[in-house]
Parts: C-alpha cells; structure tokens; sequence
C-alpha cells in the first residue's frame, strides 16, 4: 500500500481509533474515500485508488490485522480458472500478477503469496462438459 494511506485500528471495546501508520501520525478528520476492511478486497480498493492518485485522500480502517479474516483463511486459493465471465478473467489475472510479483517489485516487501493450485473433478458429463468449455474459454 502506498506510504502515504493511514491505516487505522479500533480499540477493541472503544470508539477511540488510533493509527497503526509508522509514523504513529494522528487519523485525518476527514477522506474523499473511507474504506472500511482491510481484506482482499478492501486493501485493493485503497491500492488502486492510490495509483490512480488519491493516495491522501484514502483511508483504510480495519479492526484487526490486515488480511487477518477471511482472506488469511483463503491464501493461496486466487485460480483465474473457473469464469466465462471475460472481465472476471482479467481481474483474476491482474489479482494474480499483483499478488505474486508486483507489489513486492513497487514496495520491496513481500505479499507472502504462495499459489496453491486445485483439482475439480467431473463427477458427471454435464460437470465434464462445463469444465471443458470454461478451459476453452480461458485459453482465448
């Protein structure tokens, strides 16, 4: 994430926030954009609104540990098999070359991203035949 977005964590029982930024700096009263959960999704929200410039006006919250929910649990599991949707391709593509090589090449640290891979199993011809035509789609 860029240097300059603050990160912020509630106090667990209080509604006082402070900064987990390395600065330790004082949270901004006010942001263009609040992004609340510092998941997957949240953490790629902020970060791409940043490369798009608004890096000071982005304000990630997150109660906890960055990736500490649900994406801790799911590490690993980002496939770009499995759509015929060609925009959901892409996204997975782009979500993979990020996680695997570009972030640490911009900030020098690592994501920890480990690809793990998977096996479906056709249990049927219906199931044979959709995973036939979604592999067809996925080599366009």
């Amino acid at each position: 994430l860029s240097a300059r977005m603050r990160l912020a964590r509630c106090a667990r029982g209080r509604q006082q926030l402070r900064s987990i930024s390395s600065g330790a700096a004082p949270l901004p009263t006010q942001a263009r954009v609040v992004v609340a959960g510092g998941g997957i999704i949240g953490t790629s929200v902020a970060y791409h609104l940043a490369k798009l410039g608004w890096g000071n006006d982005v304000l990630l919250l997150e109660k906890d540990q960055l990736t500490s929910g649900t994406t801790w649990h799911a590490a690993g599991l980002m496939v770009t098999f499995g759509s015929l949707s060609e925009t959901s391709t892409e996204m997975r593509k782009h979500s993979k070359q990020l996680y695997s090589r570009l972030l640490e090449e911009e900030t020098g640290m690592s994501t920890g991203f480990m690809p793990v891979g998977f096996i479906e199993l056709a249990t049927d011809e219906g199931y044979l035949e959709e995973y036939r035509r979604v592999a067809a789609f996925n080599r366009k």
